[in-house]
């Protein structure tokens, strides 16, 4: 078996670490050239070794109960929405980073979490004080960062499709997404909506009343915005003018999320100054492709790489965006992050080429 050394710099413990995002981050941190992956934590799973909960798996610790991480420089978190706020001070205090993957610090609003979980926030306390880590979209705010949030799957390839031009001030405020997401997405615990004969050979639109990623969607659309406006020579545009429609579709396939976007350009914007725009974003970060064609969902399983393409239809913008929902939109992304918080390699142990076909 696979034994985590225990010479690196960093020691990290990986709280959930048993569902599909836990299991991906365990399997890169284990063997991450700067991390010494310390405790695993699953309480549905406690007393169990690793391999015996994720078949052939080589990484052979043991499962722990309860939320207790003394020791450790770095908590990633996979675990249900309000969990991880719940302890989350108690580890930062204990002098931990926390990189959460749950949606419990995304907004930084508690009153809209409430609104979008239908549940009271448990620390909203920390929520002004997390940054929000698209990598991609950032300018150094993870140095000296204790709380990180990780964008949810829909978010990153939404946001990846759609900020760069609305940042740069060349489209419209009004957003058209369509996203389709493979059944890994829904989690490990089984559930009639991803039972094999619910989903094979059928797709379906759901959340079309307003899924719950997209306030986290519209917080950061809001951001670009104001940049795009500023870009423009406009001061302090009215962000309640932004708007999104965003609807998901349930695709029969494991992992990957294709997000299409429709932008509508600004006067004088025409496609290649828009394709620059992705081009130069996809050249200037390791983990961003630009492909000359829409890019296919296969293209980037297994990887921590988001491929992006614009296209034009009719005086449109058509951006599309793949990514791996378990990977640069989820563990990948949280452990991207940690690199970045570190002052690691900004790739260091992470997948970037996928497996084809």
């Amino acid at each position: 078996m696979y034994k985590v050394a225990v010479t690196s710099r960093c020691r990290v413990a990986v709280a959930g670490a048993t569902g599909y995002i836990g299991v991906q981050c365990v399997e890169i941190l284990a063997r991450h050239p700067n991390v010494e992956l310390t405790r695993l934590l699953a309480r549905s799973h406690a007393g169990r070794r690793f391999p015996e909960v994720v078949p052939g798996s080589t990484v052979d610790m043991p499962l722990e109960a309860g939320f207790e991480v003394d020791g450790v420089d770095a908590v990633l978190t996979a675990l249900p929405h309000t969990v991880a706020a719940a302890h989350a001070r108690q580890w930062i205090e204990g002098g931990a980073v926390v990189v959460d993957m749950s949606a419990d610090f995304r907004l930084r609003d508690a009153a809209e979490y409430e609104r979008w979980y239908g549940v009271p926030h448990p620390a909203p306390g920390l929520c002004g004080e997390s940054v929000y880590a698209l990598c991609e979209l950032l300018d150094g705010e993870l140095r000296g960062a204790d709380l990180i949030a990780a964008p949810g799957c829909y978010p990153t390839a939404t946001l990846l499709a759609t900020v760069p031009a609305l940042r740069a001030g060349l489209v419209e405020a009004d957003l058209v997404v369509d996203a389709k997401s493979g059944v890994s997405g829904a989690g490990r615990s089984p559930s009639l909506g991803v039972h094999y004969a619910e989903v094979n050979e059928s797709v379906r639109a759901y959340g079309v009343d307003g899924h719950r990623h997209k306030a986290e969607m519209i917080q950061e659309l809001r951001r670009a915005a104001a940049a795009g406006g500023m870009a423009r020579g406009v001061v302090d545009p009215p962000q309640t003018d932004l708007r999104l429609t965003f609807v998901p579709h349930l695709v029969p396939m494991t992992r990957g999320i294709l997000a299409t976007a429709y932008l509508r350009p600004l006067p004088g914007t025409g496609f290649a100054q828009l394709r620059e725009v992705y081009a130069e974003l996809c050249a200037a970060h390791p983990c961003l492709r630009y492909d000359e064609t829409p890019p296919a969902t296969k293209s980037v399983a297994g990887s921590n790489v988001a491929a992006l393409n614009v296209g034009w239809q009719d005086g449109v913008a058509v951006v599309t965006c793949a990514v791996d929902n378990l990977l640069k939109g989820a563990g990948g992304q949280g452990i991207q992050a940690l690199n970045l918080r570190f002052g690691f390699e900004e790739t260091a142990g992470l997948p970037l080429y996928s497996r084809w076909p």
